[in-house]
């Protein structure tokens, strides 16, 4: 059942950085362009998600495991704990972090001293940055997802192959979707530049440290209320 959490945390992540884009665009009544279309959401939840998260299926038990208490009969597979962690954490420091991408590449054309642009090639670069950042907040997503308690430096960054073959894959098409024409016209991405690549590349070490923070938190509350209980 853990593995089927981690799995459900990871899928779900994804949901609230691909659906804010739209939240802003309505909320906004147009007045900002739409962030990441259609195709692009579609290419996500489709494409590069899929291997990674399959890979979180095939990891071994976190250890000490065998020593937490048995879960609850009426305790549900998607509890609270999951779509706390998949919406209000994970899946809003995604949010934060692709729509700033999305903004990043508007400041460069002059926004706010320009309307923000809704069509053209700062439009597809921005949309492309955006889809980009949530690619690559998912890589820090899919890591996290790994352990729910543990540190992920304690059980080794390059302990799951399969994880890792799937970060490999969504960097792979996430790439052919940026350079390859045929899928420029159809997803509408086009190519970034270098500054662009650092600043998706620097995208997963705040989610992998923050999320180790809140680890580092729940080990010790636990270890607090273990102790708790042998005192009484």
């Amino acid at each position: 059942m853990g593995n089927i959490r981690k799995f459900l945390t990871y899928i779900l992540t994804s949901n609230v950085s691909e659906g804010a884009p739209s939240a802003a665009f309505l909320l906004s009544r147009g007045g900002i362009p739409l962030p990441l279309t259609v195709m692009q959401i579609l290419t996500i939840d489709l494409g590069t998600d899929l291997k990674s998260a399959l890979g979180l299926g095939t990891g071994r038990p976190e250890p000490r495991v065998m020593d937490r208490p048995p879960r609850a009969r009426t305790d549900r597979l998607m509890n609270q704990r999951v779509l706390v962690k998949a919406f209000a954490w994970y899946g809003l420091l995604e949010t934060v972090f692709s729509m700033t991408a999305y903004f990043y590449v508007n400041i460069g054309n002059g926004w706010p001293g320009v309307p923000l642009a809704a069509s053209g090639p700062v439009y597809e670069r921005a949309t492309t940055m955006t889809l980009a950042a949530i690619v690559f907040c998912q890589i820090g997503a899919v890591l996290n997802c790994r352990t729910d308690r543990q540190s992920l430096f304690t059980v080794g960054l390059l302990a799951n192959r399969q994880v890792l073959v799937g970060i490999a894959v969504e960097v792979v098409l996430l790439s052919a979707l940026i350079y390859v024409p045929f899928l420029q016209a159809v997803f509408g991405t086009t190519a970034i530049g270098p500054f662009d690549w650092l600043y998706l590349l620097v995208l997963p070490m705040p989610m992998v440290l923050l999320a180790e923070l809140r680890k580092t938190v729940a080990r010790r509350r636990s270890r607090s209320a273990s102790q708790g209980g042998h005192d009484r």
